[in-house]
């Protein structure tokens, strides 16, 4: 596609995702590099733009038109960020109003944008990080009181960047054949078996559109692996909200369990997962239920795994609209949804059984703070000196890890009880 192709698509996108759209939904199976890559870069940095448009305009920017708010920031963004010459982006963004049907506003957007790209540099190094960073200010405030001002901005900086793609292959012979080919792979640090190769991403996609290998990222990679070091093989497995299904692929490939129910609400979810475990190659009990009231007998299972719907805290380079969408409330709400789970996972387990309970968000209220009060028959277990010592992670007091996001994976906490004798 051209820029001008990209940037009016992005444009489309950006415009549903106000309307309540998600952006991840919003792409084709054809990989658009330069309308991803305008659509996310914009809801990255939307605070941070509109930090800088906002004071120009004269009228209150809520009211300002959607058209002519996305205009503007496709173009600063464009200037700032992908350094296309400012003649260029400010061109591409009065064409792009027009083709929104807004020809009236082409002189305000050209206006606009001549002032904004000098303004930006305020903007770009402000004290304030919720606009520096481009968060809003309460998630600001609350990582940095949780987790302190080095660890919070190192979460701020890491969420503003792009997430490479991570893959694990379904077969070795599909790794060897890249190989061969001279693909350069490369291994993650601490996840084995999760490999990118960063010269050469198209391969990878190539790869994930044949069935070959599937795309996961590494924090998320992880939680299978551990869950699956926690029990023996063959044993009798259920991954409650399972969809799309990669990790109860990995753990079906690892552990070759007796018996495996896969779970999850929705119906369209429950085939994503279908045909991924039919690639893998291990039969399984595939429904969609509600994991709070699973079908099934209580104290059936040795191994429990819940990765539990939850705000994405972890995941905002890859979701960023989810940031401007989320408040304090939520957070208790979902923590609310996600004890009822706890408790209809905990009551599956057979004695000896461990649940794994996971999150892809950095928030103590959806995790450690779930296992205050935890009755007396499950113990909790010390997850830290089972991965790997090279892996970034901190430990909770409840005996789990959380991964903050970082270059290397998406943010994650997990945590595993067990049910006594």
């Amino acid at each position: 596609m051209s820029n001008s192709a990209d940037r009016i698509t992005a444009a489309r996108h950006l415009i549903r995702v106000e309307d309540g759209a998600y952006s991840s939904r919003l792409f084709g199976a054809r990989r658009q590099a330069g309308v991803r890559t305008r659509t996310l870069g914009v809801l990255r940095w939307r605070r941070t733009l509109d930090s800088t448009l906002a004071p120009i305009v004269k009228r209150p920017w809520a009211k300002v038109d959607v058209e002519i708010r996305t205009a503007l920031r496709l173009g600063l963004f464009e200037m700032v960020l992908l350094g296309v010459p400012r003649p260029v982006a400010t061109d591409g963004a009065v064409h792009l109003i027009r083709s929104l049907g807004r020809s009236s506003a082409a002189g305000l957007v050209n206006a606009v944008l001549r002032r904004a790209y000098e303004r930006w540099p305020d903007a770009e190094g402000a004290k304030n990080l919720g606009i520096r960073y481009s968060h809003p200010g309460w998630l600001v405030t609350k990582w940095t009181k949780e987790f302190g001002a080095t660890v919070a901005e190192s979460v701020l900086s890491a969420n503003q960047s792009e997430a490479p793609l991570w893959v694990w292959f379904l077969d070795s012979e599909a790794r060897e054949r890249l190989a061969e080919r001279g693909v350069a792979l490369q291994e993650h640090p601490w996840c084995p078996d999760a490999w990118s190769a960063p010269d050469n991403a198209r391969v990878l996609v190539r790869e994930i559109e044949n069935g070959s290998a599937y795309a996961q990222d590494p924090s998320s990679q992880l939680v299978a692996n551990l869950a699956g070091s926690l029990v023996e093989p063959e044993c009798r497995v259920v991954d409650l909200c399972a969809a799309p299904g990669g990790k109860a692929a990995r753990l079906a490939r690892s552990l070759r369990p007796s018996s495996m129910v896969v779970l999850d609400l929705y119906p369209k979810r429950v085939r994503l997962a279908q045909n991924l475990l039919a690639r893998v190659g291990v039969g399984a009990c595939i429904a969609a239920a509600d994991a709070v009231r699973p079908p099934l007998r209580s104290g059936s299972m040795d191994l429990t795994l819940l990765d539990a719907p939850c705000s994405g805290t972890g995941t905002l380079r890859r979701h960023p609209e989810i940031r401007w969408r989320l408040s304090q409330e939520d957070l208790k709400r979902t923590a609310n949804s996600q004890k009822r789970l706890l408790e209809s996972g905990l009551d599956l387990l057979a004695v000896n059984g461990v649940l794994v309970y996971a999150t892809c968000s950095i928030e103590p209220e959806e995790n450690e703070g779930l296992l205050e009060g935890i009755p007396a028959q499950y113990e909790i277990v010390d997850l830290v000196d089972r991965i790997e010592s090279t892996t970034p992670m901190v430990a909770t007091d409840k005996g789990g890890v959380r991964l903050f996001p970082s270059e290397d994976g998406d943010g994650f906490t997990i945590h595993a009880l067990r049910r006594r004798k």
